[in-house]
C-alpha cells in the first residue's frame, strides 16, 4: 500500500476533526482507518486470504477514499455465483495497488463521477478478477510513466512466488482502454481453496 495514503488519510482526518459540519463522521473514519492498517499489517504475515475478506478490506479501504474524495466515484463487486467466498483464496492485498491506481490516477482530473467495478469469475481452473474504472486511462509519456513500477513489480514478484509455490500460472494484465474510458486490469490465479 502507498505510504502516502496513509498519511493523507490522517490528514483528512485532522481537517473532519476541525469541520463543524463533519465532526459526525470521525468516529467511522477512524474505524475504517484501523481496519485497513490491522489488515495491511496481518497481510506481512498471511500470504493467502479468503475472497470474503479481500473484499471487506477493499470495501472500507474504498470507503475511506470515498470520504476522502468527497464522494467523487462509487464502486460495485460482483461475485461469480460459483464462488465460494468464503473459502477460495487469493494473496491478500493483491488487488489494492490496481484499485488505488484507479483513484490516484484515472480519477485524478476527472469532472464527473468515476465508477469502479470488481468482478471476480471462474473461468475453467482459474480465478479472474476484472478491475475496470473509467478514468483517464494510462498516459505513457515523459511526465507519467503509466502504472506505479515499484507497485507493479512487488505484485509481479508476489506472483512468482505463488507460482513457484503451487506450480501454476497466475499473472495479470493491464489494458488501456479507448480514450477516456479509464482502464482494466485482469489477474488470473490458480483455485485454491481454504484447507
Amino acid at each position: 500500500m502507498n505510504p502516502h495514503f496513509f498519511f493523507n488519510a490522517l490528514a483528512s482526518l485532522q481537517n473532519l476533526a476541525l469541520a463543524d459540519n463533519k465532526k459526525d463522521q470521525v468516529p467511522s473514519f477512524i474505524s475504517k482507518f484501523s481496519k485497513i492498517m490491522r489488515q495491511s499489517l496481518e497481510s506481512t504475515f498471511n500470504e493467502m486470504d479468503t475472497v470474503e475478506n479481500e473484499i471487506a478490506f477493499l470495501t472500507d479501504y474504498l470507503e475511506l477514499q470515498k470520504l476522502r474524495s468527497e464522494n467523487r466515484f462509487s464502486y460495485q463487486f460482483f461475485v461469480d455465483d460459483k464462488i465460494e467466498a468464503s473459502e477460495l483464496l487469493v494473496p491478500g492485498m493483491i488487488l489494492q495497488p490496481f484499485v488505488e491506481n484507479s483513484i490516484e490516477h484515472g480519477f485524478k482530473n476527472k469532472s464527473s463521477e468515476g465508477i469502479i467495478t470488481i468482478d471476480f469469475t471462474l473461468k475453467d481452473t482459474i480465478l479472474q478478477i476484472a478491475i475496470q474504472d473509467n478514468g483517464e486511462g494510462l498516459h505513457v509519456d515523459e511526465n507519467h510513466k503509466g502504472y506505479p513500477s515499484r507497485a507493479t513489480q512487488i505484485i509481479k514478484d508476489r506472483l512468482y512466488l505463488l507460482n513457484k509455490k503451487y506450480k501454476t500460472n497466475a499473472s495479470f494484465v493491464i489494458e488501456n482502454r479507448a480514450a477516456g474510458d479509464g482502464f482494466k486490469v485482469v489477474v488470473s490465479l490458480p483455485i485454491i481453496y481454504r484447507s
